[in-house]
């Protein structure tokens, strides 16, 4: 994991991890989590790469989008048992 640079001082991001088609995020909680393009969508895996390589504006990206990032992935799970 490369530790995120955390800019703004105030982020719930600790470090951050990214692939090829998702990036995993380690918060200060102790929560780590994947996010990928089959789980949230390609454009919100791009924007969270680039906030993460910037330093700035994850945290505030994934509290902004994490309800939508929840109905995504019930979306795709009950998709997925049917």
């Amino acid at each position: 994991m490369i530790p995120y640079k955390n800019l703004h001082r105030l982020s719930s991001i600790l470090a951050y991890e990214l692939g090829d088609e998702s990036i995993r995020i380690e918060f200060v909680s102790g929560a780590v989590r994947d996010y990928t393009y089959e789980n949230v969508g390609r454009d919100h895996v791009e924007a969270m790469k680039k906030c993460a390589i910037k330093g700035k504006g994850l945290g505030s990206y994934v509290m902004q989008n994490e309800r939508h990032f929840i109905a995504l992935r019930d979306i795709r799970v009950s998709r997925k048992s049917t």
